[in-house]
């Protein structure tokens, strides 16, 4: 007798269920960066580009990876992170002022090119298509 295969299709998408932790990552990705606490914030990002590298198709995948381990050999290059928290230089010697305002703006680009390759992959800002009929 003839063994047969049974093709199994899941009944739940776990799309809704991604976006949904996304944007919980997101929420703590602004609250680390608004409190000042850039180690944790760059931890952060770390983690949503693990969420989103998945669905980067193979012949692309290189070239973002590139791009996005940019961000962290520049953030080598300013040393080690100096959170003082409440995102105030107050607490800090003068001298970690330039560092650390450097690292801010590597962390801001960082965070604005992961949530544009969200963008790209169809999981953040949806924008409307001429050829799509709405409904």
């Amino acid at each position: 007798m003839a063994e047969e295969t049974e093709t199994l299709i899941s009944k739940h998408s776990s799309g809704v269920s991604i976006i949904i932790r996304i944007n919980g990552l997101w929420i703590d990705a602004n609250s680390f960066s608004c409190s000042g606490k850039f180690s944790k914030w760059n931890t952060k990002l770390d983690v949503i580009w693990r969420e989103l590298a998945r669905d980067i198709q193979p012949d692309e995948y290189d070239e973002i990876k590139k791009e996005f381990d940019s961000f962290d050999e520049k953030l080598i290059e300013t040393g080690p992170f100096t959170d003082g928290g409440s995102g105030s230089f107050d607490n800090l010697p003068k001298a970690s002022h330039e560092s650390r305002s450097k690292q801010y703006r590597i962390l801001n680009d960082k965070e604005l090119f992961l949530k544009r390759l969200e963008n790209k992959l169809g999981k953040g800002t949806t924008f409307s298509d001429g050829d799509e009929d709405d409904f």
